[in-house]
C-alpha cells in the first residue's frame, strides 16, 4: 500500500470538490433544448435586422437621433443573446443581415414612421417567444429586458421622431432641427431644465429629450 501525505489528500479532496462546484454551476444556466434555441436564433436575427435598417438610415442620412442611440442599443440586444448560446458552448447563428438587404427611406421622418412598426413587431415576438414553455431563467430575463427596452425606450422615441419633435443634442436631429436650447439644469440625461429652452419653452423639448432610446 502506497501511503499518500495527509496534506496530498487533502489536496485532492480539495480539487474534486472544486470540479463538483463548477460543473453545478455550468448546470445552473440550463441546457437549450431545440425550441429554445430556435426562440433565441429568431431574436437574434431579428435584432440583427434592427441594427442593419437603422444603420443604413444613419448612412443616408447622417448621425441623426434617435437612430445614432438605438443602432448601439440593438447591438447590446444581440449580445444579451449571443452570450446565451456561447455561455453554453454553442455556436452564434450567421447574421443573415450583415449584408442583407434593408429598405432606405426618403426622409428620416418616414423612417422614423417606419422604425414605429419594426418596434412594435419585435415586442410582439418577444410576447410569443416569452410564451414558449419552461425558458431557462437567463433566456427569460435576456427577452424581458429586451422587450422593455424596445416598448419603453425606442418605441417612444421614434414616435416622438415620427411626430416631428427631433431629440435634442449635438448634431441634426430626424426632424431636421438643431436641438439647441434643452441641455441645461434639472433634465438629468433627458437634458429639458429650467434654462436654455429658448423662446418656445421646454414644451417642444419635453417631446424630444428622451436621448434616443438606450437603456
Amino acid at each position: 500500500m502506497i501511503h499518500r501525505p495527509r496534506s496530498w489528500m487533502a489536496g485532492v479532496v480539495l480539487a474534486l470538490g472544486g470540479l463538483v462546484l463548477a460543473a453545478a454551476a455550468v448546470g445552473d444556466e440550463g441546457p437549450l433544448d431545440e425550441t429554445v434555441r430556435a426562440a433565441i436564433a429568431e431574436a437574434l436575427q431579428d435584432e440583427y435586422q434592427g441594427e442593419a435598417i437603422y444603420a443604413r438610415v444613419l448612412k443616408d442620412h447622417g448621425e441623426i437621433r434617435p437612430f445614432s442611440k438605438v443602432v448601439h442599443a440593438e447591438q447590446r440586444h444581440s449580445r444579451f443573446l449571443e452570450v446565451l448560446l456561447t455561455g453554453r458552448g454553442l455556436v452564434v447563428p450567421e447574421n443573415r443581415w450583415a449584408h442583407g438587404d434593408v429598405p432606405s427611406y426618403a426622409s428620416a421622418k418616414d423612417a422614423c414612421v417606419a422604425a414605429v412598426d419594426f418596434e412594435v413587431r419585435n415586442v410582439a415576438l418577444y410576447d410569443r417567444l416569452l410564451a414558449v414553455g419552461s425558458l431557462p431563467d437567463d433566456v427569460r430575463r435576456a427577452f424581458e429586458q429586451n422587450r422593455a427596452a424596445s416598448l419603453e425606450h425606442h418605441k417612444p422615441a421614434f414616435e416622438r421622431c415620427a411626430g416631428g419633435v427631433g431629440a435634442p443634442g449635438r448634431g441634426a436631429t430626424a426632424s431636421g432641427r438643431g436641438g439647441r436650447g434643452c441641455s441645461h439644469h434639472g433634465g438629468g440625461h433627458h437634458g429639458c431644465g429650467h434654462h436654455g429652452c429658448g423662446s418656445g419653452g421646454c414644451g417642444g423639448c419635453r417631446g424630444g429629450c428622451s436621448g434616443g432610446g438606450g437603456r
